[in-house]
């Protein structure tokens, strides 16, 4: 029997190559090869569900489109509220209802202090030209946010198929997990960054290690990340150990008398994985602000999410 390491560069392998959304299962599709997060459909005798949508307008059309193609789509689930898993909610409006946690809409539609539309036709214009000419103006965008929310569990009943969304704080307050026990798979957010750099810029690092154990337990033979290839259980102990090491690099600086600013310039891991697909010249900014909110963080400046 192959190896999990085996098993996980055979997904990378198949899940990556060309550029359309790739089977996972017969009746789960997945999409890890462009700018934004992962996302993809699951297919039921009732009907299909989407998790997360493209940030990218040509792509959320494409998204939508194959999803129709393959039934009629009865829900979407954003799994946090980050502008690359929501902006291609626009091209749903209006077609199903939309499921997140409650603490989704506290910052639902932002960019830390940007202009979030004006952001977001930075980022078109540079990586999607063709969506230039699809992307809706900013007074008829619609944000098209979760119309059914939940706390800690919920659970969505669709022909043979049940959803399982779980509360999964961590990488922000509301994250979410989505998993389908009939398929075997969890599409966990970015709870886990397989293979590239984590984003830490609005964590609560104990938060995130508690989730990643709960999703230890769950029975599964895939995972779909945030951000990077389907991968096994296997990478959780990678992702949790990862986040070990920031939070003791961090805390030996600030042992050893460094100032938030001096861990700012001083700490950085950018050796350890390339930053996700699209946003290479952001690794140093994500270096920053990941010891910047670990170093908040630790002082006790972060709320908990739990």
């Amino acid at each position: 029997m192959a190896s999990d390491s085996t098993w996980m560069l055979w997904l990378s392998f198949n899940l990556w190559k060309g550029n359309e959304v790739k089977a996972v299962t017969e009746n789960v599709k997945v999409r890890t090869d462009v700018r934004g997060c992962n996302y993809g459909y699951v297919r039921t005798s009732e009907g299909v569900v989407v998790i997360d949508t493209p940030q990218l307008p040509t792509r959320a059309v494409e998204l939508r489109e194959e999803a129709m193609a393959a039934g009629t789509v009865r829900f979407l689930i954003n799994t946090e509220h980050h502008i690359d898993h929501i902006f291609g909610n626009h091209f749903f409006a209006e077609m199903c209802p939309v499921a997140g946690h409650e603490h989704i809409m506290d910052e639902f539609w932002t960019v830390s202090s940007e202009d979030p539309y004006a952001y977001m036709e930075e980022v078109v214009s540079k990586d999607d030209p063709q969506g230039m000419s699809i992307m809706p103006s900013k007074q008829d965008y619609v944000v098209n946010s979760p119309n059914i929310t939940f706390s800690e569990h919920m659970k969505l009943y669709l022909g043979e198929h049940v959803f399982e969304l779980i509360h999964t704080p961590g990488h922000t307050r509301g994250q979410i997990a989505v998993h389908v026990p009939q398929e075997r798979i969890v599409f966990v957010g970015d709870t886990i960054f397989c293979e590239c750099q984590t984003w830490f810029h609005s964590a609560d690092p104990e938060a995130w290690l508690h989730s990643l154990g709960f999703l230890r337990t769950l029975d599964v033979d895939y995972i779909v990340p945030g951000h990077g290839p389907v991968c096994t259980k296997a990478y959780i102990l990678k992702q949790s150990s990862f986040i070990l090491e920031w939070l003791s690099a961090v805390a030996v600086g600030i042992s050893r008398g460094w100032s938030r600013e001096e861990c700012i310039q001083r700490i950085s891991f950018l050796d350890r994985f390339p930053v996700d697909i699209g946003q290479e010249s952001s690794g140093p900014m994500v270096q920053q602000r990941s010891a910047a909110r670990i170093y908040d963080f630790l002082q006790g400046k972060v709320p908990s999410f739990r």
